[in-house]
């Protein structure tokens, strides 16, 4: 356990009950209408001061908000402001289309941000912090071969843009596992902006990834300790202690996370396991009921509510809960040992067998890659090693952890033609869903074909080329993937 601070005993007085509010419907919640009216009440002093002849103010106090939230990672309230702004006589079309471009950045959604900086670049927008958002989102979506050149220059001269330039960088770090080097940078950042609670919270991201759980709960409350409403660290420090197996300290802080409207039916839905873990089903159920009531589509909540179903044999009510998850993706092994169970005790026993013959041959797989993770060595020799770690991930795991150890590969040799291989394969499957990855795929195509030239041409020497040598033994071949990222997928940042 990291040490206490006082938000422990904040977390400890949020409520009195042990369980959410379960009126009618989750929006009854006093924090989520306080916090919106709050939002509300501000937006329409502003339409009042326009109405009044206030208009060039109104813009500015708009335009400041909505960067001032994309600072702060509150992406939906910029959004609101943004989207106030753009209906404020004479405001600068220019300004407001870089500042939706950098929220879609900032989601992840880098077909959108390119169209919203070209609008910009149209409208007479800085030309130099155009390029600039573009090289951030390449570091951000871990394309560190054309950002990282310009990390020194950036912080030389930020521009006003310390913290976003700290931010993308530091994700994009997380996704090669430089760890070192995300943390001297967040490090920095605390110093620079020790008022600021984002960096302790991804230096928190940082040590979860590395399964260092002590580490990650003391970041986690730094974050809180700077910021007693960065919720965002209370969840995270909630899913620390479930790993640690305090759940009753989880379900205090889960509580404390009410208070972001955002995170609210997050937050309940983790209460609700927490309330499972802890043998009070019934309580659990409720809560779930109450969620899937607003939320039909909410996969955590129909697993969580799945699994009670089953164990008290309520076999018909859990099957109609799992079997969409399970349709949408078929690697995800506790929903799909839920089902077969629902359909075993159903009498269903050969849809239940292929379930369960399915989810151990999944089990199976991710093991012998986690072997190899624990033996895996940091030189260049431990480049198949980690392809073949890679490609099981892909078939059998997540995208997101495939690709980080498929980065690792490249990192390690950018020449080396069975991980030129790989990363053309990852792109022509996500080219379907986004065409602008087709210059990835013509930079891969050129890439494989020189490494082939540089291969031939040592062979007529006698030498051996930076990106020859033996492909990764006993790898699957690389299926398609049922996803929808716009890029090579980010880490959660929250």
């Amino acid at each position: 356990m990291g040490s206490e601070t006082p938000q422990n005993d904040q977390a400890d007085s949020t409520s009195s009950n042990d369980q959410p509010s379960t009126g009618s419907t989750i929006t009854s919640s006093p924090t989520v209408n306080t916090n919106r009216a709050t939002r509300l009440v501000t937006i329409a002093v502003a339409i009042a001061a326009i109405l009044v002849g206030g208009s060039y103010y109104a813009t500015t106090y708009a335009i400041n908000e909505a960067k001032a939230n994309l600072l702060d990672h509150k992406l939906e309230i910029a959004q609101e402001w943004i989207t106030f702004a753009q209906k404020v006589p004479f405001v600068k079309k220019s300004e407001i289309h870089f500042l939706t471009a950098r929220l879609e950045r900032r989601k992840g959604n880098y077909r959108q941000m390119s169209k919203y900086l070209d609008l910009a670049q149209d409208a007479g927008y800085d030309p130099e912090m155009i390029a600039r958002e573009r090289i951030l989102a390449s570091a951000q979506s871990a394309d560190l071969e054309k950002a990282r050149p310009h990390l020194a220059k950036f912080l030389e001269d930020p521009r006003g843009d310390e913290r976003e330039i700290c931010e993308a960088y530091v994700i994009g770090f997380i996704q090669f596992q430089l760890n070192d080097s995300a943390i001297d940078l967040v490090k920095a950042w605390q110093q620079d902006f020790p008022a600021d609670a984002r960096p302790h919270y991804l230096e928190g991201i940082i040590y979860k990834s590395m399964n260092v759980n002590k580490e990650a709960e003391q970041c986690f409350l730094n974050a809180l300790k700077v910021d007693p409403k960065y919720y965002a660290a209370a969840m995270e420090i909630a899913d620390v202690l479930l790993e640690l197996k305090n759940t009753e300290r989880a379900l205090k802080y889960l509580k404390l996370a009410e208070g972001d409207p955002f995170l609210l039916i997050d937050s309940y839905v983790a209460q609700a396991h927490c309330y499972r873990m802890l043998g009070q089903a019934d309580k659990a159920e409720k809560i779930l009921r109450i969620v899937l009531q607003k939320t039909p589509d909410h996969y955590a909540a129909s697993n969580e509510l799945g699994r009670i179903l089953v164990v008290d044999r309520r076999y018909a009510e859990a099957i109609p809960l799992l079997q969409p998850i399970v349709d949408n993706d078929e690697l995800l092994t506790d929903p799909r040992q839920s089902l077969a169970m629902a359909l075993r005790g159903e009498g269903r026993l050969e849809e239940a067998q292929a379930h369960f013959d399915a989810v151990e041959d999944i089990k199976n797989h991710l093991a012998t890659a986690n072997q190899i993770v624990e033996t895996i060595g940091n030189g260049p020799d431990s480049i198949n090693d980690r392809l073949t770690v890679a490609q099981i991930f892909w078939r059998y795991g997540s995208e997101q952890d495939a690709m980080v150890w498929m980065r690792t590969a490249y990192l390690l040799n950018s020449k080396y033609l069975p991980t030129l291989e790989f990363l053309l394969m990852y792109y022509k499957e996500k080219v379907k869903q986004n065409p602008e990855l087709q210059i990835q795929v013509v930079k891969f195509e050129r890439e494989i074909a020189f490494a082939k030239a540089q291969a031939n041409r040592s062979v007529d020497d006698g030498t051996t080329a930076p990106g020859s040598g033996p492909a990764p033994s006993n790898v699957p071949i690389l299926p398609q993937q049922n996803q929808t990222e716009n890029t090579a997928p980010a880490p959660s940042t929250n």
